[in-house]
């Protein structure tokens, strides 16, 4: 009898491996910068107002969305209107009921810079924390022994928070209603 149940648990176990093959996952979409070759949203946003405006809409948005903006800002440059930031977006991994549990933070560098009618934004260097700089770049090698089939969705939980990130900005950077109180 237990012979039967270690034959049928190396069997599932077998199969549930085989259906976890890199091949048969789809690899997560993340833009890869061709010359550095490191996962980097970046993108040019059209948006009215001078160096200086927008420069105050990014401030005032990085003050909104960080809770201590002392520990994120790493250099603010009123005069050259650009912010460099340090943040993260935390990991979890998926238990076998279905619940998550956090399992790691990735920190990211993220840069604005702000000129007439426009504004760029990077976010790159993407690290998970460890002992060593563990660069999530690692997570799409199928061909490391220590890759697992979890790292995709590692990575598919840091491009949607990042999306999502992303999306305030876009929303921050947009000039406020004025409302006239015509009376």
């Amino acid at each position: 009898m237990k012979k039967i149940a270690v034959t049928a648990l190396l069997l599932f176990s077998a199969i549930f491996i085989y259906a976890q093959k890199p091949s048969s996952l789809p690899v997560p979409e993340l833009p890869i910068d061709e010359r550095t070759n490191l996962v980097t949203y970046q993108d040019v946003v059209q948006e009215p107002g001078t160096p200086d405006v927008l420069y105050e809409r990014a401030m005032k948005w990085v003050k909104k969305q960080y809770k201590n903006t002392n520990e994120v800002i790493k250099k603010a440059d009123q005069e050259h209107h650009f912010i460099e930031m340090r943040s993260s977006v935390r990991i979890f991994s998926k238990q076998k009921d279905g619940t998550m549990l956090p399992k790691n933070v990735v920190y990211y560098n993220f840069k604005l810079e702000c000129r007439d009618n426009r504004y760029r934004y990077t976010i790159t260097n993407f690290n998970e924390k460890a002992a060593a700089a563990a660069p999530i770049e690692n997570w799409f090698k199928t061909d490391s022994p220590y890759w697992s089939p979890s790292q995709y969705e590692f990575l598919n939980q840091i491009d949607e928070q990042i999306r999502e990130l992303i999306e305030s900005l876009e929303e921050g950077m947009e000039p406020e209603e004025v409302f006239e109180d015509e009376w």
